[in-house]
């Protein structure tokens, strides 16, 4: 469907705005002997560098480092030699973790139109010919992405996963069923970290990040006077709202809003 509008409600404080820009997505992360849970998203280490992990679906996938045997068991687009060099995003988030991360280098296919891009590197990297254009992330261009040659493509869309496979592309499936809450979506570049070898750079990102909305949870908890606050989508034939159990909903109340749906849990 058509989307008319991003978004319904007042505006937020800037403040709002600085945490959807150091955000990413998935829930709460825990780590054991060479195992991270973030969520629904897990890696897990196996012999010899190797890394199992599973995606926003379940669906199974393994690291595996260059010039190294893949383990038996694996499909070939199950398998993703790390450290990863080319790979597609549709959203706008994995893409900012990916500067966050050091490896915007490796991008080389995206959703989101030039003219969208406030990340000049990659509006540059458009125009220069290294990023390409794929199309609506509803109906991307499968010529296009097989053209770019990516080594992984991070998407949303389930529905693309039996295409990829034919072109033996390895998919990660970035959307989980469950709704996601602020720090578990700032988490989830240590699930994308593997892929690029960058989980020290990931650590101290989500060290900081978390430590800047504690700093702010202290400044805005007295609060008195809190704005109320709707959010969703309108499209030609529903509207969606995000629950009161999001990311959403906690940074809204973070920012010194009252998010009006704050009582109504939900998936997504």
């Amino acid at each position: 469907m058509k989307r008319l509008n991003r978004m319904i409600g007042w505006c937020l404080p800037v403040v709002c705005l600085t945490l959807l820009t150091l955000c990413g997505c998935l829930q709460g992360r825990q780590e054991g002997e060479g195992f991270i849970n973030v969520g629904e998203f897990t890696v897990k280490s196996l012999d010899n560098g190797l890394k199992e992990l599973r995606d926003g679906q379940g669906r199974r996938l393994v690291l595996v480092p260059r010039g190294q045997q893949a383990p038996q068991g694996f499909r070939k687009e199950e398998i993703v030699p790390i450290p990863v060099r080319r790979v597609v995003a549709y959203s706008t988030q994995e893409v900012a973790m990916f500067r966050a991360l050091g490896v915007l280098d490796t991008l080389v296919g995206v959703t989101t139109r030039k003219c969208d891009w406030t990340m000049r590197e990659v509006a540059r990297g458009m125009e220069e010919g290294r990023i390409s254009y794929l199309g609506d992330s509803t109906s991307v261009d499968l010529e296009r992405l097989k053209a770019a040659r990516p080594e992984v493509v991070f998407t949303w869309d389930q529905s693309v996963v039996p295409m990829l496979e034919t072109m033996n592309i390895p998919a990660v499936i970035t959307y989980t069923g469950r709704a996601m809450d602020l720090e578990t979506r700032v988490r989830f570049i240590q699930f994308l970290a593997p892929f690029f070898g960058k989980e020290r750079e990931a650590d101290r990102f989500v060290k900081t990040v978390l430590e800047t909305i504690a700093e702010i949870r202290r400044k805005t908890a007295d609060v008195k006077h809190r704005p109320k606050v709707i959010w969703g989508d309108i499209y030609e034939k529903r509207v969606m709202v995000e629950p009161g159990n999001s990311w959403v909903a906690e940074m809204i109340k973070l920012a010194g809003g009252d998010y009006l749906f704050e009582d109504i849990g939900g998936s997504h």
